[in-house]
């Protein structure tokens, strides 16, 4: 099994089971955090990892002592960018529409010179915070106007201008990370 293919596989189940708890709980999901910042946090609105309640973290080994957590409202909220970038490379271009990582991060009070970007599958992409802010990152919430969902690219994906941007032409898809839940900054 490829990578690609594992990380559909297990996008798929934590889809399922994100669906589950709609049905069941649809007032409570909507406004739930779909993405938390942790690391070097000074706006904090939540505290740290609970062993007890905080399952998915638990299982992603995800564990910190305060964090600041957006939901979908919050983070639409923020400054919203648009850009055209091609996902996978070489693909059609689209438009994606989020704030931008350097506003995410802001509004986290988060500071650091690392950043770690995590997807629900595990998968994560550490870089130098200065280079992923440079090549104007977006936390992506939506493509050509349609929101992702968990089981697609979301909650939400790091997406770059690579189209409109001569520099990122050649850009790798490594950081484009999908299903993107947490983000630490250190």
């Amino acid at each position: 099994m490829t990578r690609f293919s594992r990380r559909l596989l297990i996008t798929g189940l934590i889809a399922a089971a994100a669906v589950s708890n709609f049905l069941t709980f649809s007032p409570v999901f909507a406004e739930s955090a779909v993405l938390t910042i942790t690391g070097n946090v000074s706006n904090p609105n939540r505290g740290g990892y609970d062993e007890a309640t905080d399952k998915f973290f638990g299982y992603t080994e995800v564990e910190f002592d305060k964090a600041t957590t957006f939901n979908s409202t919050e983070l639409e909220k923020l400054k919203m960018v648009s850009v055209k970038a091609d996902f996978p490379q070489g693909r059609s271009i689209h438009t994606y529409e989020g704030p931008s990582l350097a506003d995410v991060l802001a509004a986290a009070g988060a500071t650091g010179d690392k950043v770690t970007v995590q997807a629900l599958d595990g998968y994560a992409v550490e870089a130098p915070l200065d280079e992923m802010l440079a090549q104007g990152a977006i936390v992506a919430l939506k493509r050509d106007g349609i929101p992702f969902a968990i089981g697609d690219f979301g909650p939400t994906q790091i997406v770059f201008p690579r189209a409109e941007r001569a520099d990122l032409k050649d850009m790798p898809d490594d950081r484009w990370v999908w299903s993107v839940f947490h983000i630490r900054v250190e």
